[in-house]
């Protein structure tokens, strides 16, 4: 494995449009997934509400990009991909002034408007996120994508490692200048101020990206001129199952170490930002994988470790038990994602890939929403140990249907054999 330092000194070796594109992943990282993901869940708990409050707000912001998925793709292709991950980013920016405004809103919005405010957010952030994979596919070569992809990986981890770090510290930090303890929302509602400044930063260089080109994937590609409906289908059952862990641990996580374990802010901020760290370099493995025994593989393997990662949460109620099931569903969560992404514009031909890629999305938010939602619920009637268990469970059945794919890839290919996909091309 590489050192990831040395792998994003050599960024040099990609065109212009990939480097702003890793450059907007990083700038929205560290306030997306970082300051804001870190601070938002502690600052509605400040707010005085319990665990099925955390899922409904978990459960809307999924929803929120659920619902934006298949339109993103759309506006991609209508407006450019440039434009509207541009317009993604402002839109994630006023989610994210909406969150802090909570408390001064009049009396019969309050409940809804942290859930407003989550639905914005991540509604832009869709529309970022969903262009960005064809925008990086059009702009990469199959010589360098898995690469770029594992690099898009890194620097949103690096990007994530930073602000979670930096977004547990703020609150202990503002204490100092309120007057007014970590029981209470002050601290919280000023640091998540921070996280809307840098997201807006993330639309100079979306605007300088130039429109992605047809390239040639080099393999997989399903050549059809129609919608790939059964494959796209099969994929969104798969990560619906897939991503459980990692959605169980992203919804509850921060909640669970907070009101279960009694963690501080600032230690929370470490444990999440030491896991941010691993994920820093864990997608370097990837092209190797990918390279030796193909991202249908890669998916597997890192599907069915997500899975044992909830086993430390599970079994060891205790920070070092926390710390342990974070660390290993971020870094494996950083690896899932790039692999699903290449895994799919590669069997996609590229004129459906935005239009495939926004349903997968939505797929992938409905599930997270009912995980989120229905986590909730669970945690509120059973407790946390009930909801790390189920999370294991439905991943474990993911990690399952990916190795009936691996043994059987006529069923994701529509029948389409390797040699025929690889001569293809777009």
């Amino acid at each position: 494995m590489r050192n990831p330092l040395s792998r994003i000194s050599a960024i040099s070796r990609y065109n212009r449009d990939v480097k702003l594109l890793l450059l907007a992943t990083a700038i929205l990282a560290i306030s997306f997934f970082g300051v804001t993901a870190l601070l938002k869940i502690l600052y509605v708990l400040r707010l005085g509400y319990g665990p099925e409050y955390v899922g409904l707000f978990g459960a809307s912001g999924a929803l929120g990009y659920m619902a934006m998925s298949m339109p993103s793709g759309w506006l991609g292709e209508r407006w450019g991909i440039s434009r509207a991950m541009a317009l993604g980013a402002l839109a994630t920016t006023v989610g994210m002034v909406m969150l802090p405004l909570s408390e001064v809103v009049p009396l019969w919005a309050r409940d809804g408007w942290p859930i407003a405010s989550q639905i914005v957010q991540t509604g832009g952030y869709a529309l970022f996120s969903i262009n960005l994979v064809p925008a990086l596919m059009g702009a990469t070569s199959p010589e360098n994508r898995n690469s770029a992809y594992a690099l898009s990986s890194t620097l949103r981890s690096l990007g994530t490692f930073v602000g979670t770090v930096a977004g547990g510290i703020l609150p202990g930090l503002l204490v100092l200048m309120t007057g007014q303890g970590l029981d209470t929302p002050a601290p919280y509602r000023l640091g998540l101020w921070i996280g809307p400044f840098i997201t807006a930063l993330a639309m100079v260089p979306l605007l300088r990206i130039r429109e992605p080109k047809a390239v040639r994937t080099g393999a997989n590609t399903v050549p059809t001129d129609s919608f790939p409906l059964l494959p796209v289908g099969l994929l969104i059952v798969f990560v619906g199952l897939g991503q459980a862990a990692s959605a169980t641990c992203q919804s509850f996580c921060n909640a669970y170490m907070d009101s279960e374990l009694a963690l501080s802010p600032a230690m929370i901020g470490l444990v999440t930002g030491g896991g941010q760290f691993l994920s820093i370099f864990a997608p370097m493995l990837l092209p190797k994988m990918a390279r030796t025994r193909g991202n249908g593989w890669t998916l597997l393997v890192v599907t069915l470790g997500s899975a044992a990662s909830l086993l430390p949460l599970l079994l060891f109620p205790h920070w070092l038990g926390a710390s342990l099931g974070r660390f290993g569903t971020l870094a494996l969560a950083a690896m899932w994602m790039p692999t699903l992404q290449v895994y799919q514009m590669e069997m996609i031909a590229q004129r459906w890939r935005s239009l495939a890629y926004g349903a997968v999305s939505m797929g992938m938010s409905l599930s997270f929403a009912l995980v989120s939602y229905a986590g909730g619920l669970l945690v509120a009637g059973w407790g946390y140990a009930a909801l790390f268990g189920l999370g294991l469970l439905l991943s474990a059945g993911g990690a399952g249907l990916m190795g009936l794919f691996v043994r059987k890839p006529e069923l994701i290919t529509s029948g389409t054999t390797p040699a025929q996909a690889l001569a293809a091309g777009d």
